[in-house]
């Protein structure tokens, strides 16, 4: 009995060596599986809430109204251009019954409050946004200021900037004195599961100053981008801003989704 087992334990370490060969010796797969993109979101992708951007808002009293006279109706309708770009038609007939304000022969202007020209921006920026992540494959849903954050998810938010002449940043004052030709657009990701944590802090001391917002500073706690777009950005222009947060959002998601997942 002694003489054979030498015998076994070489056919032992055989079956082992075959059992345990190298990967590499395996034969290729017939139908492998692609490389996930970069652009579109992986399956099973995550509701992805969009934040409107802040900013601020100069509050004036407004302008005192023409005089009105009762004129026939009128069929027409105007056209006019919202501080994002998109031009916007509106109806130059009020309801039934009610007046009609014709044009000030002396030039009264009729422009948007600072108050109609940001929530102009705002919707633009957001549904566009949402536009695009919801092209991209996600469930993508519009969260205003004033709603309650979800418990899961992950959200996308914002700040409009702008750089004052010392080049701060500071937050968008919709109403104030223009600075430069263009804003500034800091986005940013977090998980809706996890402690918030702020995109920017308000400086210390804020220097204050009254023809702009106060000065920010964008905080390291979570994934931020830096865009910088036009003063009245067109529909193009915020096309392709908010296509690149979508593709960039992806590249995050696949690079840590057990992050923004948890």
């Amino acid at each position: 009995m002694k003489f054979f087992r030498p015998w076994i334990l070489f056919v032992f370490i055989s079956l082992c060596r075959t059992a345990y060969a190298s990967p590499q010796q395996a034969p290729p797969d017939p139908n492998p599986s692609p490389p996930p993109s970069a652009t579109a979101a992986p399956a099973g992708a995550m509701t992805v809430y969009v934040s409107d951007f802040d900013l601020d808002v100069v509050h004036r009293e407004s302008p005192p109204k023409p005089a009105t006279r009762t004129s026939p109706p009128s069929r027409t309708r105007s056209a006019s251009r919202s501080p994002s770009g998109v031009p916007r038609t509106t109806p130059s007939v009020p309801a039934s019954g009610s007046a009609t304000q014709t044009p000030d022969s002396s030039g009264t202007s009729t422009e948007d409050s600072p108050a109609d020209q940001a929530n102009a921006l705002v919707n633009a920026v957001s549904e566009n946004i949402i536009r695009a992540l919801t092209q991209a494959g996600y469930n993508a849903r519009r969260l205003p200021s004033s709603a309650v954050l979800p418990e899961q998810g992950v959200r996308i938010r914002g700040v409009f900037a702008e750089a004052d002449e010392q080049n701060r940043a500071r937050r968008l004052l919709v109403g104030g004195e223009p600075v430069g030709p263009n804003l500034i657009l800091y986005v940013g990701v977090n998980s809706l599961a996890r402690p918030e944590q702020p995109l920017y802090a308000l400086a210390d001391p804020p220097a204050p100053d009254p023809r702009h917002g106060p000065v920010i500073t964008v905080t390291s706690y979570a994934p931020a981008e830096r865009f910088e777009v036009s003063r009245d950005p067109g529909e193009e222009e915020l096309k392709k801003v908010a296509a690149k947060i979508a593709a960039d959002f992806t590249a995050l998601v696949n690079a840590s989704r057990l992050f923004l997942t948890q």
